[in-house]
């Protein structure tokens, strides 16, 4: 499996230690579930391949000279899926030891292009993203003006330190100093931004939380585990590549998924579309949901029915 593949964990690693702050070590092995042992092993692989790996305090970042403190994923920006989509590729040429070291060269050499970044700047919401950037160079807070948010259905001013940008420039994760929490900011719903005199106070918070395979945002403290048949696996994983993990053959024509994400919406959504194709099994949390869901449906359609 790509999650196995040595080249896929150098990958994940590199985005890990490409962040807007240093991590430490057992952020590192928790983020890719190995050991002590394999992490200093994959640090020297880094070094060996060329990157500026450092080291302090028991932090570990990759340097980038000549770079405005930019990250790899900023730059490149690479999700998860993106990553795992290009580790299959390198999988594909891993017997040519030589293509595949001129390959991550080269990733490191369009790191270092700053029409890269121009490009991502002329996009819609560029002067946000501006501001935004040099707040995080600068260790900055910022008024987020008139942000829309979803969750708390309202729109309202945000004071927050951003830390992290994610998914090309659409996102960006930042401490809420009202909330004290970090939260995740669309940039298409805040309505604009201003760089205050404030400099970070709470730094040692900062944290971007994980990503499930449904692209939902949190803790993976849920689990959710359903068979499927041909057609349904097919579907999940052409929809979500990273469940391609997750997904195990049982029987002919018959798989099992398993895995933990943060919220039930995303996988609800998807075994509810195609309830016909799935078996379900567990946990006890997504089942309830689901057991909600349906019927909150029902009653809707209690209304369509005719006398």
């Amino acid at each position: 499996m790509p999650q196995d593949n040595k080249a896929f964990r150098l990958l994940r690693l590199l985005l890990f230690l490409s962040g807007s702050y240093p991590r430490r070590k057992n952020e590192c092995t928790d983020f890719l579930q190995i050991k002590d042992s394999s992490f200093y092993n994959y640090c020297n692989e880094l070094k060996n391949i060329g990157f500026d790996l450092r080291q302090k305090d028991g932090r570990y970042w990759v340097e980038y000279a000549g770079c405005t403190n930019q990250t790899l994923a900023n730059l490149l920006h690479f999700t998860e899926e993106e990553a795992f989509i290009l580790a299959k590729s390198i999988d594909s040429i891993e017997d040519y030891t030589l293509p595949a070291r001129r390959l991550k060269e080269k990733l490191v050499s369009f790191l270092n292009h700053d029409k890269a970044v121009e490009a991502y700047l002329q996009k819609e919401k560029s002067e946000i993203v501006k501001i935004l950037n040099k707040a995080i160079k600068d260790k900055r807070q910022i008024l987020i003006v008139n942000y829309s948010s979803g969750n708390s259905q309202s729109i309202r001013n945000r004071m927050v330190e951003p830390f992290e940008f994610k998914e090309d420039f659409t996102l960006i994760w930042a401490f809420d100093t009202e909330l004290r929490e970090n939260r995740q900011f669309k940039i298409c719903r805040m309505g604009d931004v201003e760089l205050t005199d404030f400099e970070w106070k709470h730094e040692r918070e900062h944290r971007s939380l994980p990503v499930d395979v449904f692209r939902n945002t949190g803790e993976l403290t849920k689990v959710v585990e359903f068979e499927l048949n041909v057609r349904a696996r097919n579907l999940l994983a052409e929809e979500y590549p990273l469940s391609q993990n997750s997904i195990k053959e049982i029987t002919k024509n018959r798989y099992l998924f398993k895995t933990s994400v943060a919220k039930y919406e995303g996988p609800g959504r998807f075994v509810l579309g195609i309830a016909e194709d799935i078996k379900l099994v567990g946990d006890e949390g997504f089942l309830k949901y689901l057991k909600e869901k349906v019927a909150n449906c029902e009653k809707i359609f209690k209304f369509f029915k005719t006398p």
